[in-house]
């Protein structure tokens, strides 16, 4: 049993459901494990490259997702959109999160939603492996450790299963599904509060209990 948390790093309705799905991991501590899989948003022809007529269009947008869901955007984050010909590559930082993955499973969950502020709080870019490294040093991880997966083959080629895993299964990010025995039932695509989260949850382990006993 676990939850699978499809997401991207520059996904910024994750960066709007990242407390939700804190508070929602905070809930559930030591019952279901979170799995995060990175879903290759900005690759290959999608990459983007920041100009003023993106920085105009994501001004917009991310008013809209503020109006939404209450989550700020940082005054790091909104002086970065001014930087033209910033790469917006989601493929450095969905390795990261693999890389996290494989060095301490336990901590991917924070490790992704630090991602997530990097960008949209503080504006960093995450083309930039200093950013992991501050990540890794934040979070007590094995700097060494990290960066030999990260840099591994057998990561790259982890972090593009995941990318298929994504496209076959969400729509929309953030999903969040809940495994159990190969079945995924949805708990959320898109932005969800954690009330809404946690009362779908309830409500699923309560079905699933009942189709149990009967």
């Amino acid at each position: 049993m676990k939850i699978l948390y499809i997401m991207d790093p520059y996904c910024k309705w994750c960066y709007a459901t990242s407390d939700a799905i804190m508070q929602l991991s905070d809930t559930l501590e030591g019952k279901l494990p979170f799995e995060v899989i990175p879903a290759g948003m900005l690759t290959g022809e999608f990459t983007q490259v920041q100009s003023p007529e993106y920085a105009f269009a994501h001004r917009k947008l991310d008013a809209s997702i503020t109006k939404e869901t209450g989550k700020e955007f940082g005054e790091g984050y909104k002086t970065s959109l001014n930087e033209k010909e910033m790469l917006l590559d989601s493929m450095i930082p969905s390795r990261a999160i693999m890389a996290c993955r494989a060095t301490a499973p336990q901590l991917t969950l924070q490790f992704a939603h630090c991602i997530l502020d990097a960008r949209y709080h503080d504006g960093k870019d995450l083309t930039d492996h200093t950013v992991y490294l501050e990540i890794c040093e934040q979070l007590g991880i094995d700097k060494q450790s990290f960066f030999q997966h990260f840099s591994s083959p057998e990561n790259d080629e982890n972090t593009r299963q995941a990318f298929l895993f994504a496209e076959k299964y969400a729509e929309h990010y953030p999903t969040l599904f809940y495994e159990e025995d190969g079945d995924m039932d949805i708990l959320t695509e898109g932005y969800s509060p954690y009330s809404l989260l946690e009362l779908r949850l309830s409500k699923l382990l309560k079905r699933r209990k009942t189709n149990v006993q009967d």
